[in-house]
């Protein structure tokens, strides 16, 4: 058992904006937002809404990777937090729901300072249209999925749980709430979806702005 597992969101958490909704807001026409309000209101699955919501993008692979550079500013801090994690012999586990083509591209090498990455797929495919995106979910029909998301925040923090002496979970968003409860410590996002649906469900969470304001001390 390793004294602490942090498991990290990547979109509005690592980054200030989700870039999964940036680029559909840049490459798909303005009913992608009706399909991503059903996915809030409990509606339809995640999975469900990306599938819908990335099948009207039209975009090359490298358009689509440049937007993504040019919108998706870490959040200050990211650093600190990884060495705070490091010296205290623990690990840095990434879990989200968005696709690994702009994660890959905004971390760089840092990526592989994170022991584990959970993420969905996204594949370019050629047309005359200017390019479709077709996404996968590798983890959905695991233990690392739910009936609302591929990628499950409140089954990583569950898996975490079994490596490590205490389980951290720091995110922002709709597909975060699952892992309320199932972390020693929940960090969220001020003003962000996880602290209101935590503060009108009475769960506990810890604001935070900067992510070297991240406590790895339970």
């Amino acid at each position: 058992m390793r004294p602490l597992i942090c498991v990290l969101d990547f979109d509005g958490t690592v980054t200030k904006k989700d870039i999964g909704d940036e680029i559909c807001e840049r490459f798909a026409p303005p009913t992608w937002r009706d399909i991503d309000a059903a996915w809030i209101r409990n509606e339809i699955s995640l999975p469900e809404a990306q599938r819908r919501m990335w099948a009207l993008a039209r975009a090359r692979r490298d358009e689509a990777v440049a937007y993504a550079r040019e919108v998706g500013q870490a959040r200050e801090g990211l650093e600190a937090l990884i060495a705070r994690v490091r010296d205290a012999g623990g690990a840095l586990w990434l879990a989200s729901g968005g696709f690994d083509f702009y994660i890959e591209a905004l971390l760089g090498e840092r990526l592989g300072r994170f022991e584990r990455a959970f993420m969905n797929r996204a594949e370019f495919v050629a047309s005359d249209d200017g390019g479709r995106i077709e996404v996968s979910f590798p983890h959905a029909g695991t233990d690392l999925a739910c009936a609302r998301c591929a990628v499950c925040k409140g089954a990583i923090c569950a898996l975490a749980r079994r490596e490590a002496e205490r389980v951290i979970f720091v995110g922002d968003g709709s597909s975060d709430r699952c892992a309320l409860g199932r972390a020693d410590r929940v960090w969220a996002v001020a003003g962000g979806i996880l602290e209101r649906h935590a503060r009108g469900v009475g769960a506990e969470v810890t604001t935070f702005t900067r992510l070297d304001e991240i406590e790895v001390v339970v």
